[in-house]
């Protein structure tokens, strides 16, 4: 049941008397009262998670709330996505704050912030905004706001979210351009802006190629020699559909690079994903309507809302070898495992937490083949 509080957002300066709170759920070490008059005397930091939880940011949390042992600051987070990544996470770190579950982003909403980046509004000991930073919290405005100081460095609103505008390159039109990069330029890849447009920033040929044939890296044999250059790309085609776009650029860097681009079938080194016959409490089935997302790295793995595929695919990923499901269970799943094993160990190892098993074997799949023709 929601227990939501009266309160309707104002104009969000610094001096303003903050939204009331809304929530799922409490979790974590929150005061018996959650309301801005009982919270008065503490400075309270309400840090918002944009989109859902990942299970890495506890760490995150636990860091920030470390800087300030026995003062009378409040970290509370604000997040939405899944419950079961939420509940797997504060087994292993326990945060020492105020967690509300807000599975809706309300709070977002009433504090009007930026949907695209986490924010963190600091409430001073009166009950009314000291100010925000953007993304995690700012110690040093923190500290301010904790010794009564007039200037803190925090913003007095929320930043602007910055969107497109006047002075943005302009795209060429009908063609697709191929240049190198500056090694120092930002990065970015794919059809990110309309489905007319293509760009790529400051990649080399191996990420390019697999962006546009949407293939990953570890189905894609290359040739021996391929030019190790890190180059842009962008098209702009009026009118061309998604599918169009991507085929012109894919025929403009075959020739650019002298490249023929196909699928043939290989007998490739492979890993099967079966069960193990033993239940994990780090793998459960998804409640009806929860949302996909994944996060995880070398060392960890978690998502929500997967079929055993889609987790064949995610270890596929962290091997660097193609990956296929042989376990027979069908639906979808929330998972969430880590490993203090490296490498190729640590994934057998989160596999093994999961309740399955991952078998080397050879089989012949379909495998995207680069060629140089000249």
């Amino acid at each position: 049941m929601i227990a939501v509080l009266s309160g309707v957002a104002g104009a969000q300066h610094s001096g303003d008397v903050p939204p009331a709170l809304v929530w799922n759920k409490l979790k974590g070490n929150c005061p018996a009262r959650l309301d801005w008059t009982s919270l008065r005397g503490n400075v309270v930091v309400v840090s918002f998670t944009h989109g859902v939880f990942v299970p890495d940011e506890v760490a995150e949390w636990n860091e920030a709330a470390g800087n300030f042992p026995g003062d009378p600051v409040l970290f509370m987070q604000v997040v939405g996505g899944s419950e079961f990544l939420l509940d797997q996470a504060l087994k292993q770190a326990a945060f020492p704050g105020c967690i509300l579950f807000d599975s809706e982003l309300a709070n977002q909403r009433n504090f009007k912030l930026p949907r695209l980046l986490p924010r963190t509004v600091v409430v001073d000991q009166l009950g009314v905004i000291a100010g925000y930073s953007r993304g995690g919290p700012d110690e040093h405005g923190v500290r301010s706001v904790l010794n009564y100081r007039a200037e803190t460095g925090l913003s007095e609103v929320p930043p602007p979210v910055s969107g497109t505008g006047a002075g943005q390159e302009a795209y060429p039109t009908y063609e697709v351009h191929i240049s190198p990069a500056s090694r120092t330029e930002l990065r970015s890849l794919g059809q990110l802006v309309d489905p007319d447009t293509y760009i790529a920033r400051n990649h080399g040929l191996p990420a390019i190629i697999s962006d546009l044939w949407e293939t990953p890296g570890y189905r894609i044999a290359f040739p021996e020699k391929l030019d190790g250059g890190s180059y842009d790309v962008t098209a702009h085609i009026p009118g061309a559909d998604r599918d169009r776009v991507r085929q012109m650029v894919q025929e403009a860097v075959e020739r650019r690079f002298g490249l023929r681009v196909g699928k043939e079938e290989r007998i490739e080194r492979v890993y099967m994903l079966t069960a193990s016959g033993t239940s994990s409490p780090h793998l459960a089935p998804a409640t009806s309507g929860e949302k996909q997302m994944s996060a995880g790295g070398e060392n960890s793995v978690s998502g929500t809302a997967h079929t055993m595929q889609e987790m064949a695919r995610m270890f596929a990923e962290l091997l660097s070898v193609p990956a296929f499901d042989e376990t027979g269970l069908k639906g979808k799943y929330n998972y969430s495992a880590s490993s203090k094993l490296s490498g190729t160990d640590a994934v057998f190892d989160m596999a093994l937490q999961l309740g399955l098993q991952l078998t080397q074997a050879e089989r012949p799949i379909e495998m995207l083949v680069v060629r140089k023709v000249q």
